[in-house]
């Protein structure tokens, strides 16, 4: 059981639309949320206002809190001048979602990868302090002299170094043992989709195997792959990490190799959580298209799997599939079919292996 931080946690006004997943995230990194504040405008300096940030600080005095979350990417300044104001700690959207990982981190290289994306998040505030303490702007901030700042800096540089290092031999062996794979004629599917639409549940179901799944967020950080039989011909399944909303490129550039187990494979299996109501699926479908596009796994056949469909009630299932062929069609995926399935009650999974049956022929085909 985690520890729970009492906390403030901050939101652009633009997002509110999205709290619910917000507050989801920030309850799996262990923040208990007092309070919410809005922000309309950010103020250049300080990102909060004058304002709203004389109303931070009397939360803060008054409730003993010590953790100011912002879900928002913070500039090095920010953070600075924040910490300086307050005197607490600020966290930001990137350092809060790299908490959720962290909890749920079960491989090396997953560990590898947080840390990796800690200390090059650390690196800008790191220089910020610096360049302040040499102007004579933070007289013993953070109870750290210049040598220390220098020092701890040097450290980091020295470490990140270390880590891409291990994390590119890694990379190159799952690409050794991808290209391997594909020597021997297999045929590489990618389950991808938005967090918590159970795509582990349905990696289950295609394999028969009994990965650890739940309601958590990101409970698949290291890629899960594992043979099955598909009309005669071998298919690698691949379970890959969750997608949100505006994720931060310092999460995308943390988990290259865990993308590109999607980027490099011949097929993507999109699930799609199905009991959402219609705004929502939109919004996490388009979501998924988009990091697809970032990606460049947007041309490979795209199969969807509507799931969840057993608990969608009150959901119109032919307007959601409409929605999803006139989106797809708008991105210009390379889009095969939509199959509603229940990977839990493994409803329709038959159907779902048909559609992989003639997509993986007809890919195996192009290979010829």
């Amino acid at each position: 059981m985690l520890e729970e931080k009492e906390t403030i946690l901050v939101v652009r006004a633009e997002d509110s639309n999205n709290i619910d997943e917000i507050l989801s995230i920030s309850r799996e990194a262990g923040f208990n949320v007092k309070e919410i504040i809005y922000v309309k405008k950010t103020n250049s300096k300080c990102y909060l206002g004058s304002f709203q940030l004389s109303k931070v600080k009397s939360i803060v005095q008054n409730n003993g809190i010590k953790k100011l979350c912002i879900y928002d990417e913070l500039r090095p300044r920010h953070v600075t001048c924040l910490m300086k104001e307050l005197g607490i700690e600020v966290i930001d959207k990137l350092l809060i979602i790299l908490t959720v990982f962290q909890n749920h981190a079960g491989s090396r290289e997953a560990l590898l990868q947080i840390e990796m994306a800690r200390l090059k998040h650390q690196l800008p505030l790191i220089r910020d302090w610096i360049k302040r303490v040499k102007a004579g702007e933070l007289p013993g901030f953070l109870s750290l002299g210049r040598y220390a700042i220098d020092v701890y800096y040097r450290h980091i540089t020295r470490r990140i170094a270390k880590i891409s290092e291990e994390l590119d031999k890694l990379r190159i062996k799952r690409s050794h043992e991808r290209e391997k794979r594909k020597k021997q004629g297999f045929i590489h599917v990618a389950i991808v989709g938005y967090t918590n639409a159970g795509k582990t549940t349905l990696f289950n179901a295609l394999t028969n195997l009994v990965k650890p799944t739940g309601t958590e967020m990101f409970t698949t950080l290291s890629p899960k792959s594992y043979m099955i039989r598909v009309c005669g011909i071998n298919v690698v399944v691949t379970d890959t990490i969750g997608f949100i909303k505006n994720i931060p490129i310092g999460i995308i550039e943390a988990f290259r190799a865990v993308l590109e187990e999607i980027s490099n494979a011949d097929v993507v299996l999109l699930v799609v959580d199905g009991s959402r109501s219609l705004d929502q699926i939109e919004t996490e479908f388009k979501t998924s298209l988009n990091i697809l596009k970032d990606i460049g796994a947007l041309g490979k056949p795209l199969i969807i799997a509507l799931n969840k469909i057993d608990v969608a009630n009150g959901v119109d299932i032919n307007n959601i599939i409409e929605l999803i062929k006139l989106r797809a069609n708008e991105y210009k995926a390379q889009f095969i079919d939509t199959i509603t399935i229940s990977a839990l009650k493994r409803y329709n999974i038959d159907l779902l292996k048909d559609a992989l049956c003639r997509t993986v022929q007809q890919v195996q085909k192009n290979l010829v």
